[in-house]
């Protein structure tokens, strides 16, 4: 029981001065106000879905709020995520899969990531048992079957075309950020030869120029083309549009986001490659220490939890954006082409492994022959899902609700 305040013979603070000194200023009742607002916010995901030119406003990173703190400076941040690939059980003879896209732990403040410790672990244990091939693949990119994270860059940017709709997230690829990086430097000196005090050319508050990324067509190829409009003005945020980026939520906050539903996913996901990879890594005792860590940093309060089941409310929340589909295909078949990759790669072989899954995955009516190219069949898939998007129903097993990547697939045509 609480000891009673006038008995505790306290002489020097009164129960007035207890009350005053908890009393909340003006500043931090506005800070906490937008705490909560961006914990309630939706983030929007912005994508090129379609063939044609997009005008885009990068918006620079907001301040923090807080007193004497000092922020990340620039518009965006960098972000290591993996999709997950989790074959569901008992799916018969067609095994269905389903796609989780966790982002490394260590960067959402764990003090270990699992699947770091783990591929660590199987490219040793791949080389003990002389097998460097597969330690190579395993030590590779996802898009290889192994399990390096992909590196991208997250930001806040406006659609001009669509200004109402306010604040998305885009992320671009490494290599498409380093097409705007060079581009903005390039124009960032001739403005500063004149001025050596200039912003940002696209991202500052009052003097950024619009940024174009026309997708087009090439061929039979999907090409970006990333351009800085400095023949317009400049695109000045307003002040409402100021006050919305303040009070999003902050990126890291969107990118960096580990529960406990991404831990329970990555442990089966992990537990499915030993046997794929045909080894023992998640008995050994260094990946069951590390387990046993990493369980111990996750809140008692997180009772989010991995399941099977699509239509489980978890599920649903957690649903990934960014799932396996038709234009992550495409986009990876374009980029081997420029790099020269042809089918009979090892990368080749590997993006037509995620094609046999993204077929089984939509059931879609589509054989893959040894005479069939990846272009071909990745014509033949967006044929067949144009067929269904205009008879087939949804299936029965598929959840209610929808995310924004599943109501735009049918617009995603390399055709």
């Amino acid at each position: 029981m609480q000891d009673n305040f006038e008995e505790r013979g306290v002489e020097t603070t009164s129960v007035e001065d207890l009350f005053l000194g908890l009393q909340e200023s003006y500043a931090e009742a506005q800070t906490r106000a937008q705490e909560e607002s961006r914990s309630f916010a939706k983030t929007e995901f912005f994508r090129f879905d379609k063939l044609g030119t997009y005008r885009i406003r990068i918006l620079p990173i907001a301040p923090d709020v807080q007193e004497g703190a000092v922020g990340r400076r620039g518009y965006e941040y960098p972000v290591r995520q993996l999709l997950m690939e989790l074959q569901r059980p008992n799916s018969g003879d067609k095994p269905q899969n389903t796609y989780v896209t966790v982002c490394r732990a260590t960067d959402a403040g764990h003090t270990l990531d699992l699947i770091d410790t783990y591929r660590l672990l199987a490219v040793e244990a791949a080389k003990v048992s002389g097998d460097e091939k597969l330690a190579e693949k395993i030590g590779g990119g996802s898009f290889g079957g192994g399990l390096k994270f992909n590196y991208g860059h997250a930001m806040y940017i406006i659609d001009l075309k669509e200004r109402t709709k306010g604040i998305q997230l885009l992320t671009l690829s490494h290599s498409q950020f380093k097409e705007l990086d060079e581009r903005k430097f390039k124009l960032w000196e001739k403005k500063i030869a004149k001025n050596p005090q200039h912003p940002c050319p696209i991202s500052s508050v009052y003097n950024a120029y619009p940024v174009e990324v026309e997708k087009r067509k090439n061929g039979g190829k999907t090409e970006y083309y990333i351009s800085i409009d400095n023949e317009s003005d400049p695109e000045t945020l307003t002040r409402e549009e100021m006050t919305m980026l303040v009070n999003a939520p902050r990126i890291p906050e969107v990118v960096c986001r580990y529960t406990r539903y991404h831990y329970e996913a990555t442990l089966e996901f992990l537990t499915q490659c030993d046997v794929r990879y045909g080894l023992q890594v998640m008995q050994s005792e260094e990946m069951t220490a590390a387990i046993e860590t990493f369980r111990a940093e996750i809140p008692k309060e997180d009772t989010s939890s991995f399941s099977f089941d699509k239509r489980s409310k978890e599920a649903r929340e957690n649903a990934d954006s960014n799932a396996l589909t038709i234009e992550s295909l495409c986009s990876r078949f374009e980029e081997l082409k420029a790099q020269g990759l042809g089918d009979r790669t090892e990368e080749g072989q590997e993006l037509r492994a995620a094609i046999r899954s993204f077929i089984e995955q939509e059931k879609l009516p589509v054989r893959v022959t040894r005479s069939t190219t990846n272009d071909e069949l990745l014509d033949m898939i967006e044929d067949a899902l144009g067929d269904r998007a205009g008879n087939e129903e949804v299936p029965a097993e598929e959840p209610q609700t929808t995310t924004e990547q599943d109501e735009e697939a049918p617009l995603r045509r390399r055709r």
